[in-house]
């Protein structure tokens, strides 16, 4: 998979390099692979760069584990509780197919322009997919291993963790794969609205100071964080299935 993508990385730099002196781009319109890679180097010594990725990280991490805690523990009451599941669903809905652009506003008069709202807007995108997944993989698991619980007399919990719980991994993980992707866009949408700190702070500035070769590596930056935590659930997954296999 690395291979792949470093063959990849390789050939789409190739052809940006080729296309602009080839097309006759100016550099104000689309920076050369070698300006952006420079303009990344000097936001790293003299931009505080690191600092503005930490922030951004620590607010996906911590909003993504909010989200996914709670999207599980959401699934497993609904599946104990059905009447549960009836009534708070049109809530969710309501609060996920809601424009999170419009949401962020919000979000930051409540909490203020420091990493709460970006880790609550994060958490929100989370929870959605993580819930309907874990949902999904509860409701519809094997009957027989249902059955074999009851002639075990297993308790909630012990069925849970020994029988629902690996049932529901590839579910469950395919749920917080998409939540990922929404994830980084969250939380870029949380920083574009307003903060002093972070990529979507970086981008922003940019963006007023009309410096595309910023704009890009910023953009460039994010997606290589986006596939570094595809990457990195993409291994856990692996290794749960392994273990409950």
């Amino acid at each position: 998979m690395l291979i792949r993508a470093v063959v990849g990385l390789v050939g789409f730099v190739a052809l940006w390099s080729a296309a602009i002196p080839l097309f006759g781009v100016p550099n104000h319109v689309l920076p050369s692979p070698w300006q952006v890679a420079q303009q990344l180097i000097f936001l790293f010594e003299r931009g505080n760069l690191l600092s503005h990725i930490q922030v951004t990280l620590m607010q996906i991490v911590w909003g993504f584990l909010i989200g996914l805690v709670l999207g599980i523990i959401a699934a497993i009451i609904f599946a104990r509780i059905p009447f549960l599941e009836r009534v708070s669903t049109p809530l969710i809905l309501l609060l996920q197919t809601a424009p999170k652009i419009a949401i962020a506003p919000l979000l930051l008069l409540w909490l203020g322009l420091g990493a709460a709202p970006k880790i609550v807007l994060v958490a929100i995108v989370t929870f959605f997919p993580v819930m309907t997944a874990m949902l999904s993989g509860v409701k519809y698991i094997n009957r027989s291993y249902i059955d074999l619980a009851k002639v075990l007399k297993l308790n909630p919990w012990q069925r849970f963790w020994h029988i629902e719980f690996p049932a529901a991994i590839p579910t469950v993980f395919a749920g917080a794969t998409v939540a990922t992707t929404l994830a980084m866009t969250a939380v870029v949408i949380g920083e574009l609205m307003g903060a002093n700190k972070g990529i979507g702070f970086l981008l922003a500035t940019g963006q007023e100071d009309a410096d595309t070769a910023t704009v890009i590596a910023m953009v460039i930056l994010l997606s290589v964080i986006g596939w570094a935590f595809y990457a990195a659930l993409d291994y856990m997954r692996a290794r749960m299935e392994a273990r409950y296999s």
